[in-house]
């Protein structure tokens, strides 16, 4: 069983049997101590003189504690590892965030650690003064705290970056501050990938924990189902090699159970091959007068996807400069193959003419960056979702609302990009997720195939938030009223799709939310993870509850 102490890493060679099931952390759980461990005396750190633990005060406010927690990290790591307000350094990183609601949140500090135990100390260290902290790995989630946070400790894992190879080259080993896009480039050289994101700036760590839909996902699963094992600092400092043999209940929730659990420093992802790094693929271009042959293409895609289980699509409806466009992206592991794939039938059967096609073979990682520059940072972004059986009909539903909807709600709203994208995903993916003592997303390859829908949109002024959101919420709700009504509605969220208003963790179903609930509560009993790192999606509240924004 892998275990890394607060002295180091080793192994200890116990069976899985041995393992005692109670409580992770003992109940008399001394940070002080655990800190003494790492071979850090709070005594000997003018920044802490205020947490000793056996005279503690408490200090007035927040303010004061993360500045003494920053004084600490920079004390003992060096000013070239802690950015503070003001610097150049800061600016340009709290700037890097793709969304601007992730851009605009100003944290007490940046921390960058370069090794495990450096992020064994600031959860410490958290937890001492009481300061709260975020972790960003690519920071591309669109809402505000995500994975930077107001007033507190910003943990960024980029100096966390390592890329290697087992000896059989079975296993890839990706530290958490790598994106998808340099993954590919480093394995490519191997003639291997994994399976990860679609966008070359995608961060590997939310992506993984949050599910993580790929362009290999047909054959094998989604990311989550992929990962062989993680390393993940847990709230007691602790760092523990998490698979389907040791800690596998830890393993089982973090395959979509996002950041309640740990922070994963690295990833040990299973390899799949990609000769000379080229898959096929790329984007169609359809107008107005063939969108229902598309819905019908698109359906008999995600109907048939046994026929071919290299081949995924998904389709995104964009409302751009005064035209409505249909965009289906159609993507195949096998180059050779790719274009006469028996999937593809309803493009060809529906008596539809595309005026663009950018489908051929591609090297992954061109084509990764190609897709990013379609969402430049810096604008303000809102994601929503939901999910429904593969129906045409559902499909045309929300379509035409959206495209009836968007010009008057929204249509003069400068910068304004929405749209709303159908992702396929097939019944043979979907049993991939039951490899490797399966996942808590609660989806069940015994419903059929899912559309997971995605209304987006980016806009560029603040003042139009509430607007934006407004709109998209209200459309939702519509949608899922119909797809309620028709007996299509799949009570699942997509982590990496869901608003800010969303409660993800309700959607995989009462008894994975409580199993859930209970291994937290087996590593995490101060709830660490929930109350001193509070963005993103937790156990028992979307991020930002309590609206009257659409929530399910």
């Amino acid at each position: 069983m892998y275990v890394a102490s607060l002295y180091g890493a080793f192994l200890v060679g116990v069976a899985v049997a041995q393992q005692p099931a109670p409580a992770f952390e003992p109940i008399d759980f001394n940070v002080t101590k655990a800190l003494r461990d790492l071979e850090i005396h709070i005594e000997d750190i003018p920044a802490l003189e205020n947490f000793l633990e056996v005279e503690r005060r408490a200090l007035d406010d927040e303010s004061r504690a993360c500045q003494a927690a920053c004084a600490a990290i920079q004390s003992l790591y060096g000013s070239g590892t802690v950015y503070d307000q003001g610097e150049a350094n800061y600016d340009n990183f709290t700037g890097s965030y793709w969304s601007g609601e992730q851009q605009n949140v100003s944290p007490r500090c940046i921390f960058k650690p370069s090794k495990a135990t450096e992020v064994s100390a600031v959860v410490l260290l958290s937890r001492l003064t009481q300061c709260p902290f975020a972790a960003k790995s690519g920071g591309h989630a669109a809402m505000a705290g995500a994975s930077s946070i107001q007033g507190g400790i910003t943990i960024s894992f980029a100096n966390l970056n390592g890329i290697s190879l087992n000896g059989d080259k079975s296993i890839a080993s990706v530290g958490a501050g790598n994106i998808w896009g340099e993954v590919f480039e480093s394995l490519a050289t191997s003639d291997r990938t994994v399976v990860g994101g679609r966008l070359f700036n995608i961060g590997v760590g939310g992506l993984t924990t949050g599910g993580g839909i790929s362009y290999f996902s047909p054959r094998y699963g989604w990311a989550c189902d992929n990962v062989e094992s993680f390393d993940v600092v847990t709230a007691s400092g602790i760092l523990v090699r998490a698979s389907a043999q040791e800690f596998p209940d830890l393993y089982w929730a973090l395959r979509g159970g996002g950041n309640n659990f740990g922070l994963v420093v690295n990833f040990h992802l299973k390899t799949i091959p990609l000769p000379q790094g080229q898959i096929w693929g790329g984007q169609k271009t359809y107008l107005e007068a063939d969108f229902r042959g598309l819905d019908e293409a698109f359906a008999h895609a995600a109907t048939s996807a046994a026929q071919d289980v290299d081949a995924g699509l998904y389709v995104v409806y964009v409302y751009a400069g005064g035209r409505k466009l249909g965009l289906p992206v159609l993507y195949h592991a096998d180059v050779g193959a790719g274009a006469r794939s028996p999937v593809w039938a309803g493009f060809h059967n529906n008596n539809m003419t595309a005026v663009g096609d950018t489908t051929r073979p591609r090297l992954l990682t061109e084509w990764a960056a190609e897709t990013m520059h379609d969402s430049p940072n810096g604008k303000r972004q809102l994601f929503y979702t939901l999910s429904t059986k593969a129906d045409v009909e559902m499909a045309t539903f929300a379509r035409r609302r959206f495209f009836d909807t968007v010009v008057a709600a929204v249509g003069d709203v400068p910068g304004i990009g929405p749209n709303i994208v159908f992702q396929a995903i097939g019944t043979p993916q979907l049993e991939q997720m039951r490899k490797n003592g399966g996942n808590p997303l609660g989806l069940d390859p015994e419903g059929g195939p899912v559309y997971i829908m995605l209304l987006a949109a980016s806009w560029e002024r603040r003042e139009d938030d509430a607007r934006v959101t407004a709109y998209l919420s209200d459309l939702l709700r519509e949608i899922k009223a119909e797809a309620v009504a028709r007996g299509s509605f799949v009570d699942y969220v997509y982590m990496n799709y869901a608003s800010e208003y969303q409660d993800v963790v309700s959607s995989y179903g009462a008894a994975n939310k409580a199993k859930m609930k209970s291994i937290a509560e087996r590593y995490d009993p101060a709830q660490v993870f929930q109350k001193l790192q509070p963005g993103y999606f937790k156990l028992d509240r979307a991020p930002t509850p309590g609206t009257d924004y659409y929530n399910i």
